[in-house]
């Protein structure tokens, strides 16, 4: 490929400028197994990939890829771990906390902490600036296995995302609401308008992609998530201070009574405990959606540009502004060294460099002078190949040719600069930033971790009163349970021993807060 050796001599030299890191990690070539996951736009051999040969004649190390599709790859992978035939590394496939811990006690997964100040500085520096990482990470024997997936690009920290159609608000005489008692008005103006001029009543005055996305967007309304987004059931209460189940108290309450007032008013889409992304999808192309909750405007297809962001919804007038929907930046554990692996340390260094710059930007932009350039104003920005491919190949489909990321589960950063402002659009942008103003000042991880024998008592709990609050939350919003319930529901739930779940939880919570 063009280009692609000035760019290997220059990642030689750039490695110089890192965080102490060395490169080739080896002194003479070494090839290592390994096993992946290939993402939905990853194209042609996994092994042929641009990237690799950037990797192997800056590291010295070749891996040699058995990849499979994210449909298949957890079953492989598991075959894998059963029969103990496993390769060097397994690369791009998440793992459970509980997954980890089993497959650690088995000394089939290997510890890398040991090796991160010396063999990772890239990824030991973000660790030691942002402890609340090395917390999301450390299991519950003190240790780290697995090099995680952290999005730090505004958007993709922040779900759902509040999207209102401008035009139709202009139509209807009225602005954005704010309290809650304006954003029922808006939605049965909404309800009202034949906004699509089809003269039919088909407009859904809000609508989202599945329905937790519209308790999502209540929480911090009422006074829910003061932990983020990555923990819908357990928070600190604010008044008490203490670990809170969210399902049970009066906020959560409430909120689905708001809920269900709107959906038997019809200001909610009716098909929402039913729908799928696809439906929500051809509702949008039908010009019909006015407000909606969702990740981003992908859905919202061909009117997407009609749709702008707004703050986040307050019960009454005046009040402060919260928004829960804010989640840490790191996933779990993707990218796993086994006990197999003859050169740990080279490993570790081979996969710090994903957290370097340099390497973030090989991993999400691809190859310079192929897939990137250098704008007027020094940023790195995509070529024509990408942006404009001249066989009709979408952006994520022409970086498949070249990179890997697709699918998530990445062992890197997934950043603004190369990542969020390159991929995805103006309106989510600016739609996330309007909320993330007014997230929680701490934040948890989408769970804590837990001993073997912890991790198979929660596994108990979460198969009885998670499903449980599940069922009748969708129950109580729809109409099927009435709200005269909710007592008989938590009496039902602290029946299911609430007490001994939380005291379960604020077990892993200690552990976690003394890290």
């Amino acid at each position: 490929m063009k280009k692609l050796f000035s760019l290997l001599l220059a990642l030689v030299l750039l490695c110089s400028t890192g965080m102490a890191a060395t490169y080739p990690c080896v002194d003479e070539p070494i090839t290592m197994t390994a096993f992946a996951t290939a993402g939905p736009y990853t194209k042609g051999d996994f092994n042929d990939l641009a990237l690799w040969r950037v990797m192997e004649e800056l590291t010295g190390i070749t891996m040699k890829f058995e990849a499979a599709p994210s449909g298949q790859s957890s079953e492989k992978l598991g075959l894998l771990f059963a029969s103990n035939k496993l390769p060097e590394i397994i690369f791009k496939t998440g793992l459970s906390n509980d997954n980890v811990i089993s497959y650690a006690e088995e000394g089939q997964l290997v510890a890398i902490d040991p090796y991160l100040e010396e063999y990772a500085p890239n990824f030991y520096a973000i660790l030691e600036e942002k402890p609340e990482i090395r917390k999301a990470i450390t299991m519950a024997d003190g240790h780290i296995y697995g090099f995680p997936y952290l999005v730090t690009a505004s958007p993709s920290t922040c779900s759902p995302k509040l999207f209102i159609n401008a035009k139709a608000l202009e139509a209807i005489g009225k602005q954005a609401p704010t309290p809650l008692d304006e954003l029922t008005d808006v939605l049965r103006a909404f309800k009202a308008y034949d906004y699509n001029g089809n003269g039919a009543a088909d407009e859904i005055a809000w609508a989202a992609d599945g329905y937790g996305q519209f308790t999502k967007a209540l929480y911090g309304t009422f006074g829910l998530g003061t932990r983020g987004g990555g923990s819908l059931n357990w928070d600190i209460d604010p008044e008490s201070g203490e670990l809170r189940f969210i399902p049970t108290s009066d906020g959560y309450r409430d909120m689905i009574a708001y809920l269900a007032g709107l959906y038997q008013e019809g200001l909610i889409d009716q098909e929402v405990f039913t729908g799928l992304i696809p439906e929500l999808t051809a509702k949008a192309e039908q010009n019909r959606l006015l407000f909606v909750t969702a990740h981003n405007t992908t859905y919202l297809s061909t009117y997407a540009d009609d749709y702008v962001g707004i703050e986040p919804l307050t019960l009454n007038a005046g009040d402060e502004k919260h928004w829960a929907g804010q989640t840490l930046s790191v996933g779990g554990g993707n990218t796993f060294i086994t006990n197999k692996c003859q050169n740990p340390a080279a490993a570790v260094q081979y996969f710090d460099y994903f957290y370097s710059d340099e390497g973030i930007r090989l991993f999400f932009m691809g190859i310079e002078g192929e897939t990137w350039e250098t704008d007027e104003n020094g940023k790195a920005v995509f070529t024509d190949y990408v942006k404009a491919n001249p066989d009709g190949m979408g952006m994520e489909e022409a970086l498949g040719t070249y990179i890997c990321w697709s699918g998530g589960g990445n062992p890197s950063v997934a950043n603004d600069e190369y990542f969020g402002s390159q991929l995805i659009n103006a309106t989510t942008v600016e739609a996330a930033q309007k909320l993330l103003a007014y997230g929680p000042e701490t934040l948890w991880p989408g769970s804590f971790t837990y001993t073997t024998e912890e991790a198979e008592l929660q596994a108990e709990y979460k198969l009885e009163i998670d499903t449980y609050v599940k069922d009748m939350t969708s129950r109580f919003i729809s109409g099927a349970e009435s709200m005269d319930s909710w007592d008989k529901y938590v009496e039902q739930i602290n029946k299911m021993d609430l007490a001994g779940y939380t005291d379960l939880v604020q077990a892993a919570l200690d552990r976690y807060n003394a890290l």
